[in-house]
């Protein structure tokens, strides 16, 4: 199934360059690439451009072909000159911070005992990388394709995947796509991905505001409350609080501040979260000076962030393939005194996305709020006939000694905009390796949370098992072509 000598030329090629890749990802991940407001030649903030430029010139600076489009969204590199084009999709943009980061700042990439930490290391600039070590060791090596290599490197994969639309409105789709930026040995689905922005009825009036959050696919992990300040207010909340490590209070400027952490995860993964504006809304409610009209609000609000399972939204549901739904909050804001909630739904396939927003107006309704916004993306399924899932199996077990079956996915990548597109992982963990992984602490390491980090040799382990996908994708086109 693999090539041994090339996965040999490959071994001793990562062993040479290993140093100038991490280099090279440190000065990526360290351009902080938050999506920002649109300027002229940068519609997604100028520090995603700068990301996307800087990931380009490292392909364009080893000769390969390479271009950015004209709106300045994505760029593409290129290897060979077949008819057909096997695709890896990547992005340069990255998820906001947080403030909790405990072995470095966000944009300072650090490695500690072989894993790289730093914002967007792993989610996705990983793929990135993992791209360049197989174009650059593919030409090196002289080693030719049947099929053209073309890689995709978007800037807006995290907030709407603009750069997407501009790609599939000028571009060509490849035969069959990667997308580093997920688990192996592969996904042959997604979920569907509905966020819904919610705001209360009434306006808060003994509550000056709540706000907190950064992003819809973040469990939402802080909140502010502010609070006219008076010595039994003052009082009260101090009492509360004393025994929680996780609820501060201040006072400036005469206002109360409350300040309330909770536990980040991914949206798709919420297991282990703690909603930060679940535990302020428990708080308030046990609270004498707050008003019957804000408890009311507040009643509501711990009713649809009490399940992220969606039971308190009415959405709750198991699918047989994807598994249950998911509903969690990651931004909580105060406009004109009322009370905003996102709500990232993440549904199955025997889910209808029609009954599922239905269901969801419903229970805004029985709880005092109103919908917004909606955007609402259905999912997909791989068609169960196609052959790359089980190459790929092979392939993983093969490399690795460990046989794994293949996934669905709870989070949305640029495979659900493709067609014949797998998502797959960016480091493999071998049971077998000699040297412990780095642990973080609960909260911490994820593509999401503080402290994103990736493992360093399990980061190379990876673009081999990447390496011969691409050279099993390969054969596969051309077979058809000869049919």
């Amino acid at each position: 199934m693999i090539n041994k000598e090339y996965n040999a030329l490959l071994e001793e090629w990562i062993e040479k360059n290993k140093e100038d890749i991490l280099n090279k990802w440190i000065e990526l991940a360290a351009i902080p690439s938050i999506k920002g407001e649109p300027e002229r030649g940068a519609p997604f903030g100028i520090s995603c451009k700068d990301a996307l430029y800087r990931a380009a010139f490292y392909f364009e600076k080893e000769g390969f072909e390479t271009k950015i489009n004209a709106e300045n969204t994505y760029a593409l590199c290129s290897y060979g000159s077949g008819g057909k084009k096997i695709g890896l999709f990547s992005h340069s943009d990255v998820v906001p911070v947080g403030d909790d980061w405990l072995y470095t700042e966000p944009f300072s990439p650090v490695v500690i005992n072989g894993t790289l930490i730093g914002r967007g290391v792993e989610d996705n600039k990983s793929g990135i990388m993992a791209a360049l070590c197989i174009f650059r060791f593919l030409k090196d090596n002289g080693i030719s394709l049947k099929n053209r290599l073309e890689l995709f490197i978007g800037s807006d994969e995290e907030c709407g995947m603009g750069d997407m639309k501009d790609y599939l409105r000028q571009e060509k789709l490849p035969e069959v796509s990667l997308v580093p930026d997920a688990d192996f040995p592969c996904s042959v689905g997604e979920k569907g991905i509905y966020h819904l922005m919610s705001e209360s009825r009434n306006a808060f009036d003994s509550i000056i505001s709540m706000n907190g959050g950064e992003a819809y696919n973040i469990v939402l992990d802080k909140v502010s409350v502010c609070l006219a300040c008076s010595e039994s207010v003052l009082a009260e909340l101090n009492e509360k609080v004393k025994d929680k490590d996780n609820i501060s209070v201040s006072v400036d400027d005469n206002v109360i501040n409350v300040l309330v952490k909770g536990v980040a995860k991914h949206a798709s993964i919420p297991e282990g979260s703690l909603n930060a504006a679940l535990v302020a809304s428990e708080l308030l409610l046990d609270c004498s000076f707050v008003s019957a009209n804000d408890k009311c609000i507040l009643e509501g609000a711990k009713n649809m962030l009490s399940c992220h399972y969606g039971r308190g939204m009415g959405v709750d549901h198991t699918d047989p393939v994807f598994g249950r739904t998911t509903c969690v909050n990651g931004l909580c804001k105060t406009r004109n005194g009322k009370l905003r909630l996102s709500f990232d739904i993440r549904y199955g396939s025997t889910q209808s996305p029609t009954e599922l927003e239905r269901a969801g107006d419903e229970s805004l309704e029985k709880y005092g709020f109103i919908p917004v916004e909606k955007d609402n993306r259905p999912g997909f399924s791989i068609d169960e006939s196609s052959p790359y899932p089980a190459i790929f199996e092979d392939i993983y077990a093969e490399i690795t000694g460990e046989r794994l079956g293949r996934v669905t996915m709870a989070g949305g990548t640029y495979a659900r905009k493709l067609t014949n597109a797998f998502s797959v992982g960016t480091y493999v963990i071998r049971k077998d390796r000699a040297t412990p992984v780095f642990e973080m602490p609960e909260g911490h390491g994820g593509a999401h949370q503080c402290d994103e980090c990736i493992d360093i040799e399990g980061f190379f382990e990876a673009v081999k098992v990447l390496f011969n996908y691409i050279m099993a994708c390969d054969n596969v086109i051309d077979k058809k072509i000869m049919n």
